[in-house]
Order: structure tokens, then sequence, then C-alpha cells
């Protein structure tokens, strides 16, 4: 008896598909708080939240006699006010835009104590919009100095007071 190979047959069993993708890119940018540098020096303290879009700085316990905080710039005006401020720093980066840069405006979301002003790079705050910064470079740190003057008629209170910050692409 000769056995003969059995020639196999070549069989393919294959399967095919398509899978169409789709999406839409976003342009996006972000604003996060940094931490100083140098943070304890003064003007420029340290800050809670760092990296984040929400943060808090402590501007300490003061009066017209000065401020418990070292970080803090501490200016009275005679008798009557006092300022404290600090720089704060932060950042705004892109993604998905063609937006060279960036300005930013800033806010209070509600209205302060009476006889106590905020400022932001100088310029008084308000309810509405104030633009600090107009022509902002991508990636690259910035800072605000901000300031609180008190007027020495404030009773004795803790004070608190939102600041709100809005980048937009130009």
């Amino acid at each position: 008896m000769i056995f003969l190979p059995r020639m196999a047959s070549a069989q393919s069993t294959t399967a095919t598909g398509s899978l169409s993708v789709s999406m839409t890119v976003q342009s996006s940018i972000s604003f996060v708080f940094l931490q100083s540098t140098s943070p304890g020096a003064q003007g420029t303290c340290s800050i809670s939240g760092a990296n984040t879009s929400t943060a808090s700085v402590n501007f300490g316990i003061a009066s017209i006699a000065g401020d418990n905080e070292s970080c803090i710039s501490f200016a009275a005006s005679g008798k009557t006010s006092y300022t404290l401020s600090n720089n704060i720093y932060y950042e705004v980066t892109e993604s998905n835009t063609s937006s060279a840069s960036y300005s930013v405006s800033a806010s209070l979301p509600t209205t302060p104590v009476s006889g106590v002003t905020w400022k932001a790079s100088s310029l008084t705050l308000g309810s509405s919009p104030t633009s600090i910064l107009t022509n902002g470079t991508y990636g690259k740190s910035e800072s605000v100095y901000l300031q609180v003057t008190v007027l020495s008629s404030v009773t004795t209170s803790n004070l608190s007071q939102a600041i709100d910050f809005t980048a937009t692409a130009n």
C-alpha cells in the first residue's frame, strides 16, 4: 500500500471592517495661579491652590499700625487708611487655537465691604470686568499687583473677597 499525502486546500477565512471616525477639535485656553518663585519675600506671599484656577492668599491680620504677614507690602496713609499689597502670579496656556495672544480682566463677584477698595494693577475693581492685560504671551508667567485699601472707619471684621479673573483669546 502506498499512502499519498492528502493535499490540503488553501482556505483563508477573513473578514474586514471599516470605521469612520469624526470629531471636532475645540480650541481652549487655561488660566492657573502660580506660586511665586520667592514665596514669603515681601510682596510675594504663598498661595494655596497653586497650579489651579482656584487659589487663595492670606493677607494676615492688619490694622493702621501694620500687618502680621512679612510677605505683605504695607503702607499707611496717616491715620485714615492703610493699603496691603501682594504680587499674584498666573499663567495662561492655549491649545488648538490660532490666537497669538490673550487679554485678562478682573472683577468682583460680590460687593466689597464699605470702606474697602480692591485694585489689580492699580485699577479699581468693581462688578464690571476691568482690563488688566491686553496682549499676554501664552505660556509665560505674568503677575498682577493686587492691593486692598481699608479705611480706618471699617469695623473689626474678617474681610474676604473673591476676585474673578477672565482670560480671553485675542
